[in-house]
């Protein structure tokens, strides 16, 4: 008779070490419906300003936000709505900037000062392309200054302040109409540098850089200065 072979043992059973319970996952904050809102707006700046409004979407503006599609619909509605939105909200926080930059300060700022805040408030995030696109697309009313007479009630403030500085001197204060004709001539050209500065700086033999914004703000606030009829404020 054949041998039997003996058999091999049997391995152990491998024992697992017992698993931890999970800790519980932290529970998340609701947010409030101003909340919600503010942050899709918050996120749909920053895609707007890089890729242009009409490139795109309310998914893109979903997914940035980290919320759903069907609740920036719940917001805003439409696309258009949402873009309007945006702008809108960009408008009131630089008419306010503005205004409060003018009445606040003990000392009339002069032209220089002026454009000096607008090009630091307008160059952050490139809000200039979005008022242009605004402009080219027929939207008029969502740029900057235009919603609640907010462009008015900046002539205001540059009245008074430009009455104080006349007073102080002696001179005669600038008219309404000068004064309104000035801030426009100061919004329309630092726009288009804004705008062109890359292009136009090289042609012309300059640099695109600090310096040659600096300079551009220097010879348009002397040419603002003397348009009010007034010397900046100290003298010069």
């Amino acid at each position: 008779m054949a041998s039997k072979r003996p058999q091999g043992r049997a391995p152990a059973r491998r024992t697992s070490a017992p698993r931890r319970p999970a800790k519980p996952a932290a529970p998340r904050k609701r947010r409030t419906p101003e909340e919600a809102r503010e942050a899709i707006l918050l996120a749909a700046e920053p895609l707007l300003v890089e890729q242009g409004p009409d490139r795109v979407g309310l998914q893109a503006v979903a997914k940035a936000a980290g919320v759903s599609h069907a609740l920036v619909t719940h917001y805003f509605g439409t696309y258009e709505a949402l873009v309007r939105e945006v702008l809108l909200r960009r408008n009131e926080l630089l008419a306010a900037s503005f205004r409060e930059h003018l009445l606040s300060a003990d000392t009339p700022p002069d032209a220089g000062a002026l454009l000096e805040r607008f090009f630091t408030v307008v160059q952050q995030g490139q809000h200039s392309r979005l008022m242009a696109w605004a402009l080219l697309t027929g939207r008029a009313e969502h740029m900057p200054f235009v919603r609640a007479q907010g462009l008015r009630l900046l002539a205001d403030a540059l009245e008074f302040q430009a009455g104080r500085v006349a007073q102080a001197q002696g001179t005669p204060p600038p008219s309404r109409d000068t004064v309104d004709m000035t801030l426009l001539v100061a919004l329309c050209a630092s726009q288009w540098f804004l705008l062109a500065r890359e292009v136009l700086l090289p042609v012309m033999g300059h640099p695109a850089d600090a310096a040659s914004d600096a300079r551009f703000r220097e010879v348009l606030g002397g040419m603002l200065q003397r348009s009010l009829g007034v010397k900046p404020p100290g003298g010069g």
